[in-house]
């Protein structure tokens, strides 16, 4: 297939990531409200999620997306933006151990909902090719996230576009891009006074220099045949398994107080992704398998262990 079978200089792409269950909602909210604001400007647009995402599991990264374009959208079937112009992150802790900027066009945006300023976020990605600007918002202040099946598979969306955190989210994409009048936004946002607030009290970041994207191997056919796994099964967790690696799901980590832990395994009984292990050195917790369930925390019976936000910590 040629690269330029979608050759679209006027088309922009929007990649949406959130949290499965909390925050599906929202995602959804800044696809379709940038739409429909490019939509009232006379433009041809596109929103829809990524159900390959599992947007049922609670805390799995799930994705939407927006294409806006002057001219009519040649690529309207490929169901993933594949280089996207910005990239927005409904939760924080996605930026450490996902590859949210693959694709991204030179200059591309990074909008983070994050109390934490531009240049922390920055500290947590791997590869900042082409990336051109990174903008915090902090939506959490502004608004509340809306959990609801509303607007889901088609339905009617009884509760209304950018009710939750998306609004502020919303706005301060368009502080950073300009991608539509703010205008036009409001008449599509209902929670007008968060989005306005977003606009205006978002922290934004112009980078100096646009770096390059770091090379990735290149993957035969046979690679990715030996990655996948058989009838859509994978190996029992005995051992470390790659293909159960869930650690990017959580927001916040275990943290185990050693003075307080009595080592009465009870953390290693409850643990349902077997991520805690039993050594002579004590109590260990896996956080390449931990979700971030807090049931190891809920269930401790000498409150040894605390939930802690997954950002505080580089690794």
């Amino acid at each position: 297939m040629s690269e330029n079978l979608f050759a679209e200089p006027n088309l922009k792409q929007i990649t949406v990531w959130a949290r499965g269950v909390l925050q599906n909602k929202d995602a959804r909210d800044v696809a379709v409200a940038l739409s429909e604001a490019a939509a009232m400007e006379g433009a041809h647009v596109q929103a829809w999620e990524n159900y390959v995402d599992l947007p049922d599991r609670i805390y799995v990264p799930v994705r939407a997306y927006a294409k806006i374009s002057s001219d009519p959208i040649e690529s309207r079937y490929v169901f993933e933006n594949e280089a996207p112009d910005i990239v927005v992150l409904v939760e924080e802790t996605m930026v450490k151990g996902l590859k949210v900027l693959k694709g991204l066009k030179h200059g591309g945006i990074l909008v983070v909902n994050s109390k934490r300023s531009p240049e922390e976020i920055m500290g947590f990605l791997e590869d900042k090719g082409n990336l051109g600007m990174v903008v915090t918002v902090d939506a959490n202040s502004m608004s509340t996230a809306v959990q609801t099946l509303s607007g889901a598979e088609g339905a009617t969306d009884a509760t209304g576009i950018g009710l939750g955190i998306s609004a502020p989210i919303a706005g301060a994409v368009v502080k950073a891009s300009g991608i539509v009048d703010i205008k036009n936004l409001g008449s599509i946002i209902k929670n007008k006074e968060a989005m306005k607030r977003g606009f205006d009290e978002c922290k934004v970041l112009k980078l100096d220099k646009v770096e390059p994207v770091k090379p990735e191997p290149e993957l035969t056919a046979m690679d990715l045949l030996k990655k996948m796994s058989f009838a859509g099964t994978v190996k029992s967790p005995v051992s470390e398994n790659t293909a159960m690696i869930t650690g990017a799901w959580k927001t916040r980590r275990p943290l185990l107080d050693e003075e307080k832990c009595t080592e009465c395994s009870t953390c290693w009984i409850y643990c349902p992704d077997a991520c805690i292990t039993r050594s002579e050195d004590g109590m260990k917790f896996n956080l390449k398998y931990c979700k971030g369930c807090a049931l190891c925390e809920a269930v401790c019976p000498s409150d040894a262990i605390a939930m802690v936000p997954e950002l505080d910590y580089k690794d």
